[in-house]
């Protein structure tokens, strides 16, 4: 009997002793695995540091962009729910999406800001100095018809988009104009945009403004009591420049809610009988939201 046990105890052994070796085989070689799939991380995560390191050396893209850059491929590989390491081609897919998304918000309107003014999304005109129109069997009538019925048909097209047409404007009477806009929602302004046709289309330069100042107030309504007229800023439109140039309000604007905003035009380039507006564009940061 204490043979046979001695027996069983020996083959319980070699089995128990063969069982370790398999294990500590097997241990081996996922940790060898392991060990090959950390070292093609590493390779793979210094080629994407190279990449994004040229990318910022370059002043391509700013440390903030690399972060929001490579944040944005980790949740694009963590959303597949492959289990796949971040590869460079992750940040490429991350990078032309981003791109491609930031081509849409300029398509949209051109400077990728939204633009508060814009007259479908319910920006208008509600009043301007006196215009400088083609006589027609109904413009004089324009002078003495009541509140919205004595606006020209063509006061809105300075808040639509503009194709750079020669023309295509709202052309007022002298050389010192305003117009006043009502936004579509009141805001807290921080910039401006005009637009003026292309110096190399353009059929008459001097009607271009010049100098010009930007007031801004909150009209009366449901939401809001009336509140006072406050200068936002003062600025000089280039004519030998960009045909779209953007102009950052006085810091007081910043904290001042505003659903009205008048563009008065001190001077032109020269006419003196009219000053053509062609697009005017307001933006900033809607109360309860960051742009």
């Amino acid at each position: 009997m204490q043979a046979q046990l001695d027996l069983i105890d020996m083959k319980i052994g070699k089995e128990m002793a063969g069982l370790k070796r398999d294990v500590e085989h097997m241990i081996d070689a996922e940790a060898f695995s392991i060990a090959s799939k950390v070292h093609n991380l590493k390779s793979q995560m210094d080629s994407i540091e190279s990449s994004l390191n040229f990318l910022k050396q370059e002043g391509i893209l700013t440390r903030q962009e690399t972060l929001q850059l490579i944040g944005s491929a980790a949740d694009d590989r963590a959303t597949d729910g492959s289990g796949k390491a971040l590869s460079l081609d992750d940040v490429r897919a991350a990078a032309k999406k981003i791109i491609e998304d930031e081509l849409e918000r300029h398509r949209a309107d051109g400077i990728g800001r939204t633009d508060y003014a814009l007259a479908i999304g319910g920006g208008r005109v509600i009043d301007y100095s006196e215009g400088y129109f083609s006589l027609t069997p109904w413009s004089g009538l324009l002078g003495i018809l009541p509140g919205d019925y004595r606006r020209h048909p063509k006061a809105n097209k300075i808040l639509e988009p503009s194709f750079g047409e020669p023309g295509q404007c709202l052309p007022l009477k002298g050389s010192n104009v305003f117009v006043d806009i009502r936004l579509r929602t009141a805001i807290y302004a921080d910039s401006i945009t005009l637009e003026h046709v292309s110096k190399r289309v353009a059929y008459d330069t001097g009607s271009a403004p010049r100098d010009f100042q930007v007031f801004g107030w909150l009209e009366a309504s449901a939401a809001h009591k009336k509140g006072e007229r406050v200068l936002l800023g003062s600025f000089r439109y280039d004519i030998e420049s960009s045909s779209v140039q953007t102009f950052r309000l006085y810091k007081t604007a910043s904290k001042l809610l505003v659903n009205t905003v008048r563009v008065h035009v001190v001077s032109n380039y020269g006419s003196s009988t009219h000053t053509c507006l062609y697009r005017v564009r307001v933006h900033g940061t809607e109360p309860h939201s960051e742009e």
